[in-house]
Parts: structure tokens; C-alpha cells; sequence
């Protein structure tokens, strides 16, 4: 009876023993939950927003979270070096502000590495803000996602009315930029000296650049973007040339009469088929325009 009654003490409501919890983080910057960008690593600036939920755990006046980083598993002795120390006020508690910088340093993350890299969040449980022998530590993970994407290319441009058509492909990976997939690129058009360039972005294909000067030759150039917003190097130049030059859209009509049609449209008296060979006669002319 003595061991039955025991069981029940544990299984029922308010006599749990087990304490446990989870740890997420994201950069204020980016807002996605368990990851940061090389841009976040090296600012100054940049901070983080830690979550903690805890169950099971009944908080008293002067509790404190401890918050450290570690590159492996969270130590079981408390940490004298940390990133932050705050009164716990609630077992689901926010807590803004952590420099990510700081975060990244003290897990020993390279900023600028090749690939991604995972480090542990750990929060240590101090009873009345002291430091207990058998430390509650509550865990979780991030993701400083440091990779970059290699320089996409420039495969050609199909010139339109203030406007050119950019197919863009992501580049090959290489040792020091790993970043292939979840790409977007953008692509970059220049005048010469003394022009504005005009910017467009987009997915891997065909990207409008719009907004151009018809029948100035313009350099077109592109990069990628990871999905986690960091940049790549530029790709190389495509460009000037006859298909990075916009070219103005003539209609048909504007064809006809510029090689001396007279015909006024509409159901005259020479009928629909008086017109026919004048409109052979246009399609090549516009062929012939576009192609000079």
C-alpha cells in the first residue's frame, strides 16, 4: 500500500518532481527563429531576442536566468563568464537585447566561415541568485548561417521597350562559398558614365531590369543573396552590346505608314485582302528593324 500510495503522489497534479524547458533565439533583424546571418555576427549592434519555457518549475523572489553560448553541450557547472544575467520573472520569459556578437564569440563562431555553423544556447537556473551545486540548465540551439552563395552568371539579355530580360543561373560552389540553394539574385544594368543603373530582383531565369533609356548599351551585372541575407560577389560583367541595348517598340501600323502605306484601315474598298501583301512587306521590315 506504502508504494502504491507513492505513485499516486507522482502522478498526480502538483507533485511533479522533473523540471524542464526549452531555449530559442532569433536576431531582431531577421525575426526567424534560430538563426542569425554573418551580418548580425559581425555587427556591434545586432542583438538577440532569447525565449525561455520552463515547466514544472515554481520561481521565488530573486531567482535569476543566467544566459551563456556554448560550440558543445551546455556545461553542467555555471558558467563566471556569460553573456547575460536577469531576475526570473515568469517560467515563459522574453529576453531582448543579448548582442549576437557577443553570442558568437563566446561559442567561438568564425563570422566569416565557409558553412553554417550550430551552436548550443544555454540558461542556468539560479535559486534566490545564487549559485545551487546541481545547476537546472535549460537548452536550445541556433544557427549562424555564415555561408555565402559564389558569384551567379550572366547568360544573356533579350533587349525590349525600356527594358532587358536578364537570364541569371546560380555559380558552382567553391571551398569558400557554399551557399547553392534558396537563392535570390539580383541584377544590376549601367549606363555609361553619367547614367543612373537600375536594379531588379528576382529567382533563377529571366529578370526585367525596366525602366531604361531606349537604345543606350548598357553593362549588366548580378548577385546572389542566401536565404538567410547573405550577399555573394558580383559576377562578371555582360555587356555593353546590342542585346544589353533597350530598343523602342514600333507597332505595325507606325511600320506600314513610315514605308509609305496609304491605306486608312477599317473595311475600305479595297477590302481585307488588298492589304495582304503590304502586311508580308511589314513583317519583314520589323524584322529588319529589330535586327539593325
Amino acid at each position: 500500500m506504502l508504494r502504491r500510495a507513492s505513485l499516486l503522489l507522482l502522478l498526480l497534479p502538483g507533485f511533479a518532481l522533473a523540471q524542464t524547458g526549452t531555449v530559442t533565439a532569433f536576431a531582431t533583424s531577421q525575426g526567424v527563429i534560430g538563426q542569425a546571418n554573418r551580418a548580425d555576427c559581425t555587427s556591434a549592434t545586432a542583438v538577440a531576442t532569447w525565449a525561455i519555457v520552463t515547466t514544472g518549475l515554481t520561481l521565488a523572489t530573486g531567482d535569476k536566468w543566467r544566459l551563456s553560448t556554448s560550440s558543445g553541450s551546455c556545461s553542467t557547472t555555471v558558467p563566471t563568464t556569460y553573456l547575460t544575467e536577469v531576475l526570473a520573472s515568469s517560467t515563459t520569459q522574453s529576453i531582448p537585447g543579448v548582442f549576437v556578437a557577443q553570442m558568437a564569440t563566446e561559442a567561438s563562431v568564425s563570422c566569416i566561415g565557409a558553412n553554417n555553423q550550430t551552436i548550443n544556447l544555454c540558461v542556468y537556473y539560479l535559486p534566490t541568485g545564487t549559485i545551487p551545486s546541481n545547476p537546472l540548465v535549460f537548452t536550445g540551439t541556433l544557427n549562424f548561417q555564415t555561408a555565402i552563395p559564389p558569384p551567379p552568371s550572366v547568360n544573356s539579355s533579350s533587349p525590349g521597350d525600356g527594358q532587358l530580360s536578364i537570364n541569371v543561373t546560380s555559380g558552382t560552389a567553391t571551398a569558400t562559398e557554399t551557399a547553392v540553394t534558396g537563392l535570390t539574385f539580383t541584377v544590376t544594368c549601367t549606363p555609361p558614365a553619367g547614367g543612373s543603373a537600375k536594379s531588379a530582383t528576382g529567382n533563377a531565369g529571366n529578370i526585367v531590369c525596366s525602366g531604361l533609356t531606349n537604345g543606350t548599351p548598357y553593362t549588366v551585372t548580378a548577385v546572389a543573396t542566401s536565404s538567410a541575407g547573405n550577399v555573394g560577389a558580383v559576377s562578371a560583367a555582360f555587356g555593353p552590346g546590342d542585346s544589353t541595348t533597350p530598343l523602342p517598340f514600333v507597332d505595325f501600323w507606325t511600320v506600314y505608314k513610315s514605308a509609305g502605306g496609304v491605306e486608312t484601315g477599317g473595311c475600305g474598298a479595297g477590302g481585307a485582302g488588298s492589304l495582304a501583301p503590304l502586311l508580308a512587306v511589314l513583317g519583314f521590315l520589323v524584322a529588319r528593324r529589330r535586327r539593325s
